[in-house]
């Protein structure tokens, strides 16, 4: 992760398919499997590992275990809603089924059974359409969920132990985060001659809870591609504090090559980045790799964005999908930031836009980005707004 340049651095398919379900006391084991229709929003929870590469195929990505049920206990009913592109339902509750069921939804019998002392807790989103329901064990998730604005329903059901998923938000507790920038760090993103200096990184560090409503401080964006040759390339999207201490914000594109899956070695990963303001230099600047970021792919465009909100939070976004929510401070002067992108491999920025408290300031830096479509490949391209 060390830096090569100057100051920035570094649904619907499951039912017309028809999946077929395993009932609950049909099976000995009763490992709950989880995956995720990006087109829908929905999570669909399931005991019958065959359905699982059946959805995968059409489309749903694989996230691994959601947690264990044991083979007695209180029955969970299934539900499928055809009438709103596929959306499935799991509830203890039989007047909850059966009002469902007289409104238009299919009942497809019981699904697996709650019993333990896991509490699986049940959010709702109130602006979804498909996707509405989402069940997790993680207290991390539910609160990451609720600051985005879904509402905690309370816990649906119980669990014998939790899962082992390969692609939910939140962090693995077995993965030590890695000491990087070693005796180069200085405070609030600064590079320095420190020695014991470091940074952290992170896999998949859990996001900090808050309700991010209204426009940002300051948002910036583009669609960056990375087109690397060498074991260990990087393009760096930044917001930054006036002054090279004040602390530097943003999110990169980052390729190493390695087979350490909890970084994303061996593919470009999408990677966090939060050196705050007054930061010292032992671990509180750290960067977050993100691995359930979209995938990006040598020289595929992404959308960048990054956002500050002055109430001390930053976001960072790939396609449009929250990769990152952290608890920050940016320093300014005159309410002033300084952006970069900083890269040491061909990169090619287009559509880029800067908003500050909601207006658009593109052309209206101090100096401004000298185009909003560049390429290059080492340094960095500036603008002051």
């Amino acid at each position: 992760m060390k830096k090569g340049f100057s100051y920035v651095f570094v649904g619907a398919a499951l039912a017309m398919c028809g999946a077929v379900m395993v009932h609950g006391d049909a099976a000995e084991a009763s490992t709950l499997y989880r995956a995720y229709n990006p087109n829908t929003g929905e999570h669909l929870y399931t005991q019958n590992h065959n359905e699982i590469p059946f959805v995968v195929n059409a489309g749903w990505q694989d996230e691994g275990t959601a947690w264990t049920a044991p083979d007695k206990g209180v029955e969970v009913h299934r539900l499928f809603n055809p009438n709103n592109g596929g959306d499935h339902f799991y509830t203890l509750d039989t007047n909850e089924r059966d009002h469902l069921t007289r409104v238009g939804w299919t009942y497809e019998g019981l699904s697996w059974h709650s019993g333990g002392q896991i509490p699986v807790y049940r959010l709702y989103n109130p602006n979804a359409k498909s996707g509405t329901h989402h069940y997790t064990t993680d207290g991390n998730e539910r609160n990451h969920l609720v600051g985005l604005g879904w509402r905690s329903e309370g816990t649906a059901f119980y669990a014998t132990s939790v899962g082992q998923g390969s692609n939910t938000p939140a962090p693995n507790p077995g993965v030590t985060p890695k000491k990087v920038d070693e005796n180069i760090t200085g405070v609030g993103g600064q590079e320095a001659n420190v020695p014991g200096s470091y940074r952290n990184l992170y896999s998949n560090k859990a996001f900090d809870n808050a309700n991010l409503s209204g426009a940002a401080a300051v948002e910036f964006s583009a669609d960056v591609a990375i087109n690397g040759s060498t074991n260990d390339y990087e393009t760096q999207f930044v917001i930054g504090g006036t002054n090279p201490a004040d602390g530097q914000i943003g999110v990169g594109l980052h390729y190493q090559a390695g087979s350490d899956a909890n970084f994303a070695q061996g593919r470009i990963n999408t990677t966090n980045i939060n050196f705050p303001a007054g930061a010292g230099t032992s671990g509180q600047q750290y960067y977050s790799v993100n691995t359930n970021a979209p995938r990006v792919n040598k020289g595929q465009a992404v959308n960048l964005k990054v956002k500050y909100f002055t109430s001390g939070y930053m976001q960072a976004f790939v396609n449009n999908t929250l990769v990152g929510q952290y608890q920050t401070k940016l320093a300014t002067t005159n309410d002033a930031y300084i952006l970069h992108v900083g890269t040491n491999a061909p990169t090619t920025v287009r559509n880029l836009k800067v908003f500050k408290n909601g207006a658009d300031v593109t052309s209206k830096g101090r100096p401004s980005f000298d185009s909003t479509s560049f390429d290059f490949s080492s340094g960095n391209a500036t603008g002051a707004y």
